[in-house]
């Protein structure tokens, strides 16, 4: 009884990886000494095998030799549709022939053209969704040239499979072998036998390229091929429509896709990951964060009704959180924070950090602004002005005045400057805010209900914390004074002036006086105006622009015209220039008196660059036209020297 012969299938090649899987093959000597001259890759196939057909004449022979045992295992090998479904090829199961390529030493390799045809399908396959369309197409000359295998579903399947890359494939390039196939022919060139029938995997694999090459009518094309061929779209062909639809920019019919999926069979998590981005990368957060939505419903009902935490890469939550951030969507950027950085899953940049704390504050979020300081503390971040401004605008925004005060003081403790830009939030809110219920004790002894202006309930706060040895700016005290002012306070403007020294102890400064002088300016107060800059003088404080421009505005207001011109000249001694509608208003006032000097105060509006309303010349022309006359001269001689 003759011995049972060596069988050297997988499971063997399985359990012994170190025996050689060509110990079956007997290669022929003059196959050996020949050496195959390679041939660049063709595009199709049938271009290759019209290149590299035999002659005519010759029998169509095999050169190679093989066991019984090799032809059982190649006879008994099951077909391409009895297998399993290609996996993406981060997830492919390793060939032995792949794995020998990749560990085997280089004079250990086994060539293509030693494999046997069945190994040879099996690595077409594998190199095919890899996407190695080079290996693909070097596979394919083997068997169509040396092993006489016609070209078949299988390796045009293969081929476009390959164009999955990024490189190597086209919408074009698959167009192009699907119309070589005969996938637009009729069935007269079916009959003929000049027509590859283009099956499931095949359509599938289309899909998959028109995934990443997008091509919409090439698609619909095929997903018509597909139900008229009855053909059912599996969920993985599924996802390569949502995520071709996505690439199209077709995004309502993205979405509806992708919840129809929900509620039927399980998305892969490749789908998702893929739809978010792609949404994120044209602009549509608000789209990426209900897809996010959908994901975490999704795994709830896989779970069984237990709420689990979305899986998702550190990139996109990332990305998730600074998209939301800059789109200043607060319920989506929370969502991220609490459920990513505050576990400690997620490090987002200081950027989106700051990003986040705008959004924040614009939204009165005391505990997302309080958190996002928190990870900067611990980062060892050197907080600056604009952090600090930002923490302010949230407390004011969820009216936690003491607390914004507060936040002002340490700035001051931490030597950062606090000017009426920083203070300008805490101005807003003293104007807007509603007044404070107070309780209060009348003659009788009785309790009574009074409403305190906020800008006073603000200054009586500055009070208290100076009583406990804070150092209070003066910039912080002004926000109190230009809110009453603004309120048209102007009792309540000047007792917060009186007390300033009592809560800061800088003392007023400029700013404090230019703010008082709009009250006297809009109630017409010309005495208390000079009574205030006799005490901006007593405490050496230097005008600016403001302060002349304003006095400039009390003396008109007060019909005063000699101290209206005195304060100009003053002013254009000092180097400053009256705003524009403060010259307009010393000239017509000028005018009234029939004053000469406003042929003066015209041409030193023009010479500051500014544009002069022709009704204002005309008026000064017509009053004084002698002045105006040597004005227009010198005005010419100025544009011919220039």
């Amino acid at each position: 009884m003759p011995p049972r012969p060596f069988v050297n299938d997988a499971l063997w090649r399985c359990l012994c990886p170190g025996f050689p899987s060509n110990a079956t093959v007997t290669v022929t000597a003059n196959h050996l000494a020949r050496a195959p001259a390679p041939a660049p890759a063709p595009v199709t196939l049938r271009t290759a095998l019209r290149k590299h057909s035999k002659p005519r004449g010759r029998p169509q022979c095999q050169s190679r030799f093989y066991s019984a045992a090799a032809s059982t295992v190649s006879n008994t090998n099951m077909t391409f549709f009895e297998q399993p479904h290609i996996r993406p090829s981060a997830q492919q199961p390793q060939s032995q022939s792949s794995w020998l390529a990749r560990n085997a030493k280089p004079r250990q390799q086994v060539p293509l053209t030693q494999l046997p045809t069945h190994m040879l399908y099996e690595d077409l396959r594998i190199e095919g969704g890899r996407g190695n369309f080079d290996q693909v197409m070097s596979i394919c000359r083997v068997l169509v040239q040396d092993r006489g295998q016609a070209p078949d579903k299988d390796m045009y399947a293969a081929i476009l499979h390959s164009f999955t890359s990024s490189d190597q494939g086209t919408a074009g390039k698959v167009r192009k072998v699907l119309e070589e196939m005969g996938f637009w022919s009729d069935a007269s060139d079916m009959a003929a036998g000049q027509k590859v029938e283009l099956d499931v995997r095949g359509c599938e694999n289309v899909l998959e390229a028109l995934s990443v090459h997008p091509d919409y009518l090439l698609r619909a094309e095929v997903l018509e091929y597909m139900r008229a061929k009855w053909f059912a779209l599996s969920p993985r062909a599924q996802g390569f429509v949502v995520a071709g639809l996505l690439r199209d920019r077709c995004f309502e019919q993205a979405l509806e896709m992708l919840e129809d999926m929900c509620g039927k069979v399980r998305v892969e998590d490749w789908v998702w990951s893929v739809a978010m981005w792609t949404l994120l990368e044209f602009g549509e957060v608000e789209e990426a964060f209900h897809v996010l939505g959908l994901k975490q419903r999704a795994t709830e009902r896989n779970a069984g009704g237990d709420v689990y935490g979305v899986k998702l890469s550190t990139a996109l939550w990332g990305a998730l959180l600074d998209a939301a951030a800059n789109k200043q969507l607060h319920d989506a950027a929370r969502i991220v924070w609490n459920y990513q950085v505050q576990p400690g899953f997620l490090k987002p940049a200081t950027g989106t950090c700051v990003a986040v704390l705008s959004l924040a504050a614009r939204h009165g979020d005391v505990q997302l602004a309080t958190d996002v300081f928190r990870l900067l503390t611990e980062r060892e971040t050197i907080f600056t002005t604009h952090h600090y401004e930002l923490l302010i605008a949230t407390y004011l925004k969820a009216n936690a005045l003491s607390d914004a005060l507060s936040v002002i003081l340490i700035m001051t403790d931490a030597n950062l400057k606090v000017d009426a830009g920083t203070c300008h939030p805490l101005y807003w809110y003293l104007r807007h805010a509603p007044p404070v219920p107070a309780t209060t004790l009348d003659e009788r002894g009785e309790q009574k209900e009074e409403k305190t202006p906020m800008y006073l309930h603000a200054f009586s706060l500055l009070q208290d914390f100076e009583a406990q040895g804070r150092r209070v700016p003066t910039a912080a005290v002004n926000c109190c004074i230009q809110a009453a002012v603004s309120l048209d306070a102007i009792r309540h403007a000047l007792e917060i002036y009186k007390a300033l020294h009592t809560v800061s102890p800088a003392g007023p400064n400029t700013e404090t006086f230019n703010l008082l002088f709009r009250a006297c300016a809009v109630a017409g107060r010309k005495d208390l105006a000079m009574f205030l800059a006799n005490e901006m003088l007593a405490l050496n404080l230097q005008p600016d622009r403001i302060t002349y421009d304003r006095l400039m505005l009390v003396c008109e207001r007060a019909g005063d015209l000699d101290d209206h011109f005195g304060y100009f000249e003053e002013m254009r001694a000092a180097g400053y220039r009256p705003r524009r509608n403060t010259y307009e208003g010393l000239i017509k006032a000028l005018c009234d008196k029939g004053d000469e000097r406003a042929v003066g105060v015209l041409k030193d509006f023009i010479e500051s660059g500014a544009v002069v309303t022709r009704r204002l010349e005309t008026t000064v022309r017509t009053m004084f036209r002698a002045g105006v006359e040597g004005v227009e001269e010198s005005r010419e001689g100025d544009l011919m020297m220039s």
